[in-house]
C-alpha cells in the first residue's frame, strides 16, 4: 500500500471539471514535484489532502487512514504545510516560536531558542534580530522562510511546499530546495521554479 494514495478524485469548481478518476500513489520518504499547468489543480489537490477542499467523488487515504471528517485532525498532524502566503501569527516572532512548541501537540518536541537565533536564522540568510521583529513589519520572503523553519522544526511525517521559492533570489533558492531535499520526509512540492529541476524529484504532470 501506498504511503499516500488519491485515488479517483472528482473535483468541479464554478461548473469547471478539476479532477476526473485522478489517481496518484506517492511512497513514504518520496520526493513529489506537482508541475502541471496553471489553473490544473495543484494547490486544489495538496489542499484536499489537507481537508481544506472535499473532492465531490474518491477517496484519499495517508498511512492507511482514509481522509474524513473524524480522521482529518489525525492526518493533519502528520503534515507541514508551508506555501508563498503563510499566514504566520501575529506577534514578536520570538514568542510566536515559542507559543507554537507549547501547544499540546508540539510539546513532545525539543525547542531551544538559542539554535534558532545561532544556527536557523544564519541557514536561511535571515538577520540575527529577526526575532526581536514584529511579524507584521517582515517582507513576504522573510515570512516564508520563518514558515519554513518552523516546518522543519516541527519534524512532521509530509511536508507540503507551496511555491515557497517565489520572490527569492537564485543562491537563496538553491539554498533552501538543497536543504529541504536533504530531509527524509514525504515531501510535495507544488512550483513552477526551475531550480527543482534535475534534483531528483518525481514529477508529476497532468
Amino acid at each position: 500500500m501506498a504511503y499516500l494514495e488519491f485515488s479517483n478524485i472528482q473535483l468541479n469548481y464554478q461548473q469547471q471539471t478539476i479532477f476526473s478518476d485522478f489517481n496518484l500513489k506517492i511512497e513514504r520518504n518520496e520526493k513529489t514535484l506537482f508541475c502541471a499547468p496553471s489553473g490544473r489543480g495543484k494547490t486544489s489537490l495538496v489542499k484536499m489532502l489537507l481537508g481544506f477542499v472535499v473532492p465531490d467523488r474518491g477517496e484519499i487515504l495517508v498511512d492507511g487512514i482514509t481522509l474524513t471528517g473524524e480522521t482529518v485532525n489525525q492526518i493533519r498532524s502528520k503534515i507541514s504545510y508551508v506555501s508563498q502566503d503563510t499566514d504566520i501569527p501575529k506577534g514578536i516572532v520570538r514568542d510566536v516560536f515559542e507559543g507554537v512548541f507549547k501547544f499540546e501537540a508540539n510539546r513532545h518536541l525539543s525547542y531551544n531558542p538559542d539554535i534558532l537565533k545561532n544556527y536557523w536564522l544564519d541557514v536561511m540568510s535571515l538577520p540575527k534580530d529577526t526575532l526581536e521583529k514584529n511579524v507584521e513589519t517582515l517582507s513576504g520572503g522573510e515570512r516564508q522562510r520563518l514558515a519554513l523553519i518552523l516546518g522543519i522544526l516541527l519534524d512532521r511525517e509530509i511536508w507540503i511546499l507551496d511555491e515557497i521559492t517565489t520572490g527569492l533570489d537564485l543562491e537563496l533558492k538553491t539554498k533552501m530546495v538543497d536543504l529541504i531535499l536533504g530531509y527524509d520526509k514525504t515531501i510535495l512540492v507544488v512550483s513552477h521554479d526551475d531550480v527543482y529541476q534535475n534534483r531528483g524529484l518525481r514529477e508529476v504532470i497532468w
